[in-house]
């Protein structure tokens, strides 16, 4: 079939193809995902161990070897190492890339199960992860505000992270700095020996005694009623008043006889300025395949509604939100530049074709026709999953 031949003959049937093609061609470019680089899983398990207390001798001998014996005989290991620092454990493993590496995370989630009954009791759950460099955050917004840091922090986590957890298409949202509120029980180690305790019973005592426990349910007729025990503690004086021994089973020993219990701040882990200032970060991360310029257009919005809504509160130590990191910058100045080279390609193209024909009726044809193979290569892309990025454009 010759196609010039057919275009003569059938002009209104070409017509509706290239309409329908640069209709769906648009569509398909509306909805097209926006994002700096395509979306590359490396090869690579990341096993994230919490110990806390533990040195980094004990971290290496008690849970990164014990990890790293268990999952060496993962099929497609590459290799694996691991990384052992005070109160945490990395354990990095790579695979070929002829392997799945979705199949390759399930096989470490398995044999990171199976080793568990061979890792103390005390550690957190091991957090595994594939290493993805699209799980970046796509804005990074600091809270500053003349407070102390604990109320820095509740005032990020409790007023500012919720709202921005409900925006569509936001994944996670994470805060880095500040510090949290702790009690502090700090035992007397003379009372505890005068006393016979030992500190692992004062803990597990103790433990125990601040847990709200089901206490089952009582049926009458068409009504059942269930009844819990309330033990979680109110105040610092409800932990002082509570019980962990009886000294000759008759003296009830308390924590106040022998410990102090106080508020204080978790441990400083992470520390962050802006502009000189103690603040608080709040990382936005995308849900995945989600738009990364639409989600910080979201971010955006809500970040200056909710700082005209702090302004009218008028609230203590004057918060005040900025943007520290906008993710989309790189990707809207790449496609600006993008869109800058086509306007600039187009217009040289029918100068030059018409420099060489000296025939405007061919000159037009051919300006008609680079819109029509623009948008019909975004349809090709849409088949394919592709996004609109740097490799693509």
């Amino acid at each position: 079939m010759n196609i010039a031949r057919l275009s003569i003959q059938r002009p209104v049937f070409i017509t509706c193809i290239v309409i329908a093609m640069l209709t769906v061609g648009y569509l398909a470019f509306r909805r097209l995902g926006v994002d700096l680089f395509p979306n590359i899983t490396f090869p690579v398990v990341t096993v994230y161990t919490s110990y806390a207390g533990a040195g980094p001798k004990e971290i290496e001998t008690l849970v990164s070897k014990v990890i790293e014996e268990q999952v060496s005989s993962t099929p497609g290991i590459k290799w694996i190492r691991s990384i052992s620092r005070e109160g945490l454990s990395v354990v990095i493993a790579e695979f070929t890339l002829e392997t799945d590496v979705k199949y390759a995370e399930q096989q470490i989630k398995d044999k990171v199960s199976a080793a568990k009954r061979k890792l103390p009791k005390e550690i957190e759950e091991p957090i595994i992860r594939r290493i993805e460099p699209s799980e970046q955050p796509v804005a990074v917004i600091s809270v500053e505000a003349d407070l102390p840091p604990t109320e820095l922090y509740d005032f990020a986590n409790l007023k500012i992270r919720p709202r921005f957890e409900q925006i569509p298409q936001v994944g996670l949202v994470e805060l880095a700095g500040g510090r949290k509120r702790e009690v502090h029980v700090v035992l007397d180690r003379e009372k505890l020996k005068a006393r016979e305790l030992s500190v692992n019973s004062v803990a597990q005592k103790l433990s125990a005694a601040g847990m709200n426990i089901p206490a089952g349910k009582v049926a009458d007729g068409e009504k059942e009623t269930i009844y819990r025990t309330l033990g979680e503690f109110a105040s610092l004086q409800e932990i002082g008043k509570t019980v962990v021994n009886f000294l000759g089973n008759e003296v009830p020993v308390r924590i106040n006889d022998i410990a102090r219990v106080e508020e204080g701040m978790k441990d400083e882990t992470t520390r962050v300025f802006v502009n000189g200032r103690r603040s608080v970060f709040i990382n936005v991360y995308r849900q995945s395949g989600a738009n990364t310029i639409a989600v910080t257009d979201s971010v955006l919005k809500a970040l200056e509604k909710l700082q005209l809504e702090v302004d009218g509160q008028k609230l203590a130590g004057h918060p005040q939100m900025k943007v520290v990191r906008d993710g989309s910058r790189l990707i809207r100045a790449n496609v600006d530049d993008v869109q800058e080279a086509i306007i600039i390609g187009i217009i040289l193209t029918i100068l030059v074709v018409y420099l060489f024909l000296s025939n405007g009726r061919s000159t037009i044809i051919t300006g008609l026709a680079l819109p029509n193979s623009l948008l019909g290569a975004f349809i090709l892309m849409a088949l394919c999953g592709f996004t609109i990025n740097t490799m693509t454009l």
